[in-house]
């Protein structure tokens, strides 16, 4: 009887050895499918889910032939010239346009004023054939102080001082800035679809109301000029290419 038993646990032990041995390799054997499919499986097809991505990832990389041509490895001072966005058209809805912005600008906080009798030019210069940032400062005669550390952002025509702004739907050509201890400075260079009259308009009220009492000239070209209490502005207006008014406008102020 003894033996008989002996005999049963043998065989029991045997078959739960052999079930544990089965389970391991039934374990590794689907572990190693799933490496082997991880290992095998393709990539998920992106590109043919969404077109709009592959479009996106395949497609080359565009070239700005405005930006492309400019080289400024040599440049003393880099300012943002005229290349950068292509020019609206002037013609008389978008003047109108322009106009009746400034106008409403200019209305919300009063009456605005016309242009006065042109008084006679001395000492004033015509910028139409000065093209450089240090070229403008110079014909105007800025101060030195006023010439130095000079920078150039388009971001600086947005940050303008009380009664230096640019016009409604001016479009920025150049935007330098000084900082120094000594001068604060602004130069911006934009074209507008609104006719001369209305800019200086413009320009004429917005530094009365800043008051740094401003003088309207009509030679050597068309000028607004105002200084009052160590801040100076001078506003040039000219007709340029496809009708549009070319304005420079600068403002500098001695700390």
């Amino acid at each position: 009887m003894g033996r008989i038993l002996n005999q049963v646990m043998a065989r029991r032990a045997m078959m739960e050895r052999k079930s544990n041995l089965a389970f391991v390799m039934g374990a590794a054997a689907l572990l190693t499918a799933c490496g082997e499919a991880t290992e095998e499986a393709p990539p998920s097809p992106v590109n043919d889910i969404d077109p709009q991505v592959a479009r996106a990832l395949n497609d080359p990389l565009m070239i700005d032939p405005d930006l492309s041509h400019r080289n400024e490895a040599n440049a003393a001072i880099t300012i943002g010239y005229d290349h950068a966005l292509p020019s609206f058209k002037a013609n008389e809805a978008t003047a109108s346009r322009a106009r009746e912005a400034a106008r409403l600008e200019l209305l919300e906080e009063g009456p605005l004023a016309d242009l006065p009798i042109p008084q006679s030019p001395a000492g004033l210069v015509n910028l139409a054939q000065v093209w450089d940032v240090p070229g403008v400062l110079a014909a105007l005669k800025l101060p030195e102080e006023c010439q130095s550390d000079i920078a150039g952002d388009f971001a600086f025509a947005a940050d303008m001082p009380p009664g230096a702004g640019i016009m409604p739907h001016g479009m920025v050509r150049v935007a330098a800035a000084s900082n120094s201890s000594a001068c604060a400075m602004r130069l911006v260079r934009y074209t507008t679809p609104a006719p001369i009259e209305d800019v200086l308009q413009y320009h004429f009220n917005t530094a009365d109301r800043a008051r740094i009492d401003p003088v309207y000239f009509e030679a050597p070209e068309r000028i607004v000029k105002g200084e009052r209490r160590g801040k100076n502005i001078e506003v040039h207006a000219r007709l340029g290419s496809g009708n549009l008014t070319e304005v420079d406008l600068v403002y500098w102020a001695r700390r």
